[in-house]
């Protein structure tokens, strides 16, 4: 549980020295790629937060840590409304300009595939669901292993570790849309 306060410690110093401005709308398929601003380093279990990261997945990350607590909601795309685990990544991409399709499936099938080892702040991460067929859950990368997601009915949005038992059992992939 540190290892959460730590990370959130250091998304909230970001999301407090960044300043919003406003931000066109554009259709992810035709997102220009950012120069590559990031930097990780990392010694076994030692782990020290990005330097850099792009403005998009800052905003990315600080609209997802906000979203901390609000409550799940099937269909919800709004901290008014509620969550369900796509609007919630709807509603973060759309606050960094970049518009994703609405279900956790038709994201699934779109943006490039990245290697879970080379996951970035920002990335969406998809799990199966073991209770419905064709069923799809999304979550939305961190960095270090963490992720923020919006579990289900009668829960709230979420920090998770990627390496929890049911994550790692029913991982079946991630997107980047840039």
């Amino acid at each position: 549980m540190d290892r959460f306060k730590k990370y959130f410690s250091c998304l909230m110093l970001i999301a407090l020295t960044f300043s919003c401005a406003a931000h066109k709308e554009i259709d992810h398929k035709l997102h220009i790629p950012p120069p590559k601003t990031e930097s990780h380093t990392r010694d076994t279990d030692l782990y020290q937060p990005p330097i850099k990261i792009s403005k998009q997945r800052n905003i990315i990350a600080q609209y997802a840590v906000q979203s901390i607590g609000v409550p799940y909601k099937w269909g919800g795309q709004s901290p008014e409304t509620g969550f369900d685990c796509s609007g919630l990544a709807s509603y973060t991409y759309k606050k960094a300009g970049i518009i994703l399709p609405r279900t956790a499936k038709a994201q699934l099938d779109t943006g490039q595939s990245v290697e879970k080892h080379r996951l970035q702040v920002g990335d969406l991460v998809f799990f199966k669901d073991p209770e419905k067929k064709g069923g799809y859950h999304v979550g939305i990368y961190l960095g270090d292993g963490v992720l923020i997601h919006a579990p289900g009915k009668g829960s709230h949005v979420s920090f998770e570790e990627l390496n929890n038992p049911y994550f790692k059992r029913y991982y079946i992939g991630s997107r980047r849309y840039w």
